[in-house]
């Protein structure tokens, strides 16, 4: 699943354990911005880790998804967390630069073939 990684988690969640309970791999690959579109950056230089915010240098104000925060309430508290704290993909890949896509899906490929080997 090729996806910007922003979508109704507990909506998809059912989806996940389903696939998992057939024996299929859920693989989401989060194409990443460090961005806004149309804010006059660049490609972004790396394909995991966390992108930096904030910095004088950029015009744009930064999307990626490492940056993004999720609120919820619960017992009349407020909690606000990283977005990727409860992902409901146990496994997903984020490309921050285009380039790196190809390698990046052929070491998926890789491991997936150790895992089903192993198994």
């Amino acid at each position: 699943i090729i996806s910007d990684g922003r979508f109704n988690k507990s909506k998809v969640r059912p989806w996940v354990h389903t696939a998992l309970a057939r024996q299929q791999l859920p693989l989401l690959v989060i194409v990443d911005s460090t961005l806004e579109a149309g804010s006059g950056g660049g490609d972004a230089a790396s394909s995991g880790g966390a992108a930096s915010s904030g910095g004088g240098a950029s015009k744009g104000k930064s999307r990626s998804v490492f940056d993004v925060k999720q609120v919820s309430y619960e017992g009349g508290r407020c909690n606000v967390v990283p977005y990727l704290q409860d992902f409901p993909f146990p496994y997903y890949v984020v490309v921050q630069d285009l380039q790196t896509l190809p390698s990046i899906l052929s070491d998926v490929l890789k491991q997936w073939f150790e895992l089903v080997a192993a198994a």
